[in-house]
């Protein structure tokens, strides 16, 4: 990809040397500075230049984002430069200490190119081989699209990473990661529990580490004609210990306060038949108990398994 010059306009009179012209219509000098970042002396490559443009400075935002631990790329179609710094929050359920975030996905041709950072956390300074896979998700649950990380310089460091996928994905509206290999050994499954609604028909996969920690305790609204199944954390039960919900709406419900209830509380549509529009809501409250650190790691735990399970929505 090009490198773009994005100004950053520092304000300063500068004093520069040689004369360039940086398009047709702006005369820039070339302009001989170096860097600190956060206390680092860092030095630029010949890709780059810095360039006075009437008294501010010019320089290549590539270079700075990514010295201060950024991601960032060029969205053609919206002809705008995307740059993101946020703690990395994707992660698989079932190996907790790789991390996933700061995407940007934009489309390149007849695919998706998504840039993105990975950190391994636990391993020191060594550099780690990793083989992940990303999932997206539209609004009604459906994979619409996948891309393959793979790379064997991956450390306690954020690494950026950039692959692609097949056809358009950039309107996505979930992504999910899974772990495959690490320092080329598979990270294979452990098989899940199913859940089966006999009521609705539909099935849910269920983590193995759940048995004998949960219950489902259902509760019907006459008014709204709603039917809510609650999955509970029996150690927190009496703080509430509400893991998620299962909610079952009728479709008329759904189309006259679907778009009120989003816009008010975190909700995933998991699937419709004919009749009915079936829902997942995360916990909204604090329920478990944030005094006893057992409790609460246990709680937290068994939420993070919601995105696979929500995946695992299945009609009969």
């Amino acid at each position: 990809m090009k490198k773009f010059m994005f100004g950053l306009s520092c304000g300063l009179l500068l004093a520069g040397s040689s004369v360039a012209i940086a398009s047709n219509t702006i005369q820039a000098l070339l302009f001989p500075a170096s860097f600190e970042i956060n206390g680092n002396q860092i030095k630029m490559n010949t890709d780059y230049q810095i360039l006075n443009v009437d008294g501010h400075a010019y320089v290549p935002v590539r270079f700075v984002a990514e010295n201060l631990g950024a991601t960032i790329d060029y969205d053609s179609e919206a002809q705008k430069i995307v740059v993101k710094n946020k703690p990395l929050d994707i992660k698989d359920p079932d190996y907790e200490s790789i991390a996933v975030g700061n995407l940007i996905v934009t489309k390149a041709g007849n695919k998706t190119k998504v840039t993105g950072q990975l950190k391994f956390e636990g391993v020191g300074n060594s550099l780690n081989m990793v083989g992940a896979g990303l999932s997206f998700y539209n609004e009604d649950n459906q994979e619409i699209g996948a891309a393959v990380i793979s790379g064997t310089n991956f450390g306690v460091e954020p690494q950026t990473f950039v692959t692609e996928g097949e056809g358009d994905f950039k309107n996505y509206d979930a992504v999910y990661l899974h772990i495959g290999a690490v320092n080329h050994r598979i990270i294979r499954e452990v098989p899940p529990m199913l859940y089966h609604n006999s009521q609705y028909r539909f099935t849910l996969d269920l983590p193995s580490s759940w048995e004998g920690k949960y219950e489902v305790e259902e509760r019907s609204d006459e008014a709204s004609e709603r039917v809510n199944y609650l999955f509970i954390n029996k150690a927190n039960k009496a703080f509430g210990g509400v893991l998620y919900s299962i909610s079952v709406w009728t479709k008329e419900d759904w189309l006259a306060n679907g778009a009120t209830t989003k816009g008010i509380v975190q909700i995933y549509k998991l699937g419709e038949d004919a009749d009915h529009v079936y829902l997942l809501f995360p916990p909204g409250d604090v329920e478990y108990n944030p005094h006893d650190e057992k409790l609460t790691a246990e709680f937290r735990l068994m939420t993070n398994q919601i995105s696979t399970i929500r995946r695992s929505f299945k009609f009969e």
